[in-house]
C-alpha cells in the first residue's frame, strides 16, 4: 500500500482566519463557539493517486489546540456525505499534531471512493458541539489517502 498527503487550498466561509490552516507555520485559526456555519475545506490538489488504484482509507491529520474534544467532521466524495465522526482526540491548549485525528488507513468513511473522488474530497467541520467557552485553533490540516496501485500488465 502507498500513501499520498495534501493540505487544503480552499475554505468556505473564510471567517475566523480559516485559511491559516493551509500550512504548518505557527499561525492559527480561531474557532470560538462557532455553531452557526460549518467550515468546509477543499482543494487537496496535491493528492497523487494513480488511475485504477483502490482507495483503502482516508485520514484527517491536524496540528491544533483545543479545550474541547467534541469536534466532529464529515467527508464528501462528490455525491454523498459520510456520517459525522467524533475526534480520535484533540490536544490541550498547546499546539500538537494528532495523526490521525479522524479515520484510519483502512477507513473509507462509509463511502465509495475512486482516485478522482478521493483527490477532490471535501472536509467539513461541524461546529454545533462547540458550546460556550469552547475554543479550537488549527495551525495545519492535512488529508492522507492510503491506496493500492492497480496491478500492471
Amino acid at each position: 500500500m502507498a500513501t499520498t498527503i495534501s493540505s487544503p487550498s480552499s475554505v468556505f466561509p473564510t471567517t475566523n482566519n480559516a485559511f491559516r490552516a493551509y500550512g504548518l507555520d505557527g499561525v492559527t485559526t480561531g474557532f470560538f463557539n462557532q455553531s452557526s456555519a460549518d467550515t468546509v475545506y477543499g482543494g487537496f490538489t496535491s493528492l497523487s493517486i494513480p488511475s485504477g488504484a483502490t482507495i483503502n482509507g482516508i485520514e484527517v491529520i491536524v496540528h491544533a489546540s483545543s479545550n474541547s474534544t467534541l469536534l466532529r467532521v464529515v467527508l464528501h466524495d462528490g455525491t454523498s456525505y459520510s456520517s459525522l465522526r467524533a475526534t480520535n482526540g484533540l490536544p490541550g491548549k498547546t499546539l500538537a499534531t494528532v495523526d490521525p485525528c479522524w479515520g484510519s488507513s483502512s477507513d473509507l468513511w462509509g463511502l465509495s471512493w475512486t482516485p478522482a473522488t478521493a483527490a477532490a474530497l471535501i472536509l467539513r467541520f461541524d461546529w454545533s458541539t462547540l458550546t460556550s467557552g469552547k475554543v479550537i485553533r488549527f495551525d495545519h490540516i492535512q488529508i492522507r489517502v492510503t491506496f493500492t496501485a492497480a496491478a500492471s500488465a
